[in-house]
């Protein structure tokens, strides 16, 4: 699913399926991460980002977290497990607003969502 896809929360995506379904979908979240760190690689010599996209990465880098953490979202994995999506997820969108990673390495947000998308054998 292209990351466009995702903003737009079309079928099959973590934002729909989230918000209308209220269930985190591991393998779509990661999609995606994926995607937000492909279009900043993309768009971070740019001085000019494409609007669409910024107000789908800012919106969803706050309603993620707002939407999940709600009392009545059911959790499928452990807290740690959100705490680092969120983080990931904040970090992406700093990088992509600011044009640079957080981290001293580039790959170091690449390592993240590995991690993240391995920690499937830690559910609740």
């Amino acid at each position: 699913m292209t990351l466009k896809d995702e903003l737009n929360a079309e079928n099959g995506s973590f934002i729909l399926e989230l918000r209308t379904k209220l269930h985190w979908n591991h393998n779509s979240f990661i999609n995606l991460l994926t995607e937000i760190n492909k279009e900043y690689k993309r768009t971070k010599e740019n001085s000019n980002l494409p609007r669409d996209i910024a107000s789908g990465i800012w919106y969803i880098s706050v309603f993620i977290k707002s939407w999940s953490e709600h009392n009545s979202f059911p959790k499928e994995y452990v807290p740690e497990y959100y705490e680092k999506a969120y983080e990931i997820i904040n970090d992406l969108a700093y990088s992509y607003f600011m044009s640079e990673s957080p981290y001293q390495s580039e790959s170091e947000i690449e390592i993240k969502i590995s991690k993240l998308k391995n920690v499937l054998q830690h559910r609740v």
